[in-house]
């Protein structure tokens, strides 16, 4: 007969520390293992997949890798395996305590929303004075040249605390992610779609032992059918820039004088040099 699960030992030495939160739980490994070389190193592999996996035991007791207490949930730390007899009899205490809950692998995320400035020279029109005036379409001129003015606009960080298991934080893989400065995402990151979120650096150190590192990541949108100055732009990634383009024209105002407009002509979305998308997810290894 093959191994055939745990039994929680009746009458076990079940301590709870409300200092430290730990709880050792007791088990017996229930069914036959023909004596063998490696019965020891069957049965350890045996115990560790059982604890992680999860189950029941005959009397419907459940075990696992969390164990629930009045004062929360608790994690498996360790799993010492008890030989009573070589082959037939093995014992097993589960340590359960809060400080799985940092292990490797998991992250913190931060955001912080602000309010940044950029120099418009277009937008919407929405009124001109007198009634009549020459339109301009949207233009922002003072009828020499076309003046810009400072508008405030929605600003995004995110800041992400993560913690790497061992090595993982090699001068290949920092040399890897450090390429990506400044280039938004070609693929699905962090829930944000292509082009709209863009990796600005962060602080990491090169270690042989779990270590957690911070990155920082500025967010702009994609928008579609924005309309400036009478003209629509169907599709604009986040990180592009509207670059608009204006004519030198004439119009009559209210008076029937022939005066000066310099309307936009098109509209150019430009992507600048440098900020060419690179793919995420398989460089940071995490996020997608």
């Amino acid at each position: 007969m093959a191994l055939r699960g745990l039994e929680l030992i009746s009458g076990s030495d079940l301590t709870l520390d409300r200092e430290s939160l730990s709880i050792v739980r007791k088990f017996r490994v229930l069914g036959t293992l023909p004596v063998t070389r490696d019965a020891f190193d069957t049965v350890a592999s045996y115990v560790m997949a059982a604890i992680q996996v999860g189950g029941h035991d005959p009397n419907g007791y459940a075990y696992g890798p969390m164990y629930a207490t009045p004062q929360g949930p608790l994690y498996w730390n360790s799993i010492q395996l008890h030989e009573s007899f070589y082959g037939q009899a093995y014992e097993i205490s589960v340590t359960y305590g809060p400080y799985r809950k940092q292990e490797t692998g998991t992250y913190m995320v931060r955001i912080e929303h602000a309010a940044g400035t950029a120099q418009a020279t277009a937008g919407e029109r929405m009124a001109g004075y007198p009634t009549g005036c020459p339109d301009n379409g949207g233009v922002i001129w003072n009828g020499q040249e076309v003046v810009g003015v400072d508008v405030p606009y929605n600003q995004t960080r995110i800041v992400i605390s993560y913690r790497h298991p061992q090595a993982f934080l090699n001068h290949t893989y920092l040399r890897a992610i450090g390429e990506l400065v400044g280039h938004p995402n070609s693929d699905t990151f962090l829930g944000y779609s292509p082009g709209e979120i863009c990796y600005t650096g962060g602080n990491a150190t090169e270690s042989e032992a779990e270590a957690t590192a911070e990155y920082s990541f500025e967010v702009s949108r994609n928008e579609t059918n924005v309309e400036i100055g009478g003209i629509t732009i169907t599709d604009k990634k986040g990180f592009d820039v509207i670059s608009p383009v204006y004519k030198w024209d004439t119009d009559t105002d209210q008076a029937g004088n022939t005066v000066s407009v310099r309307p936009i002509h098109y509209i150019e979305v430009i992507r600048p040099r440098g900020r060419e998308w690179k793919s995420y997810v398989d460089k940071f290894g995490w996020g997608g």
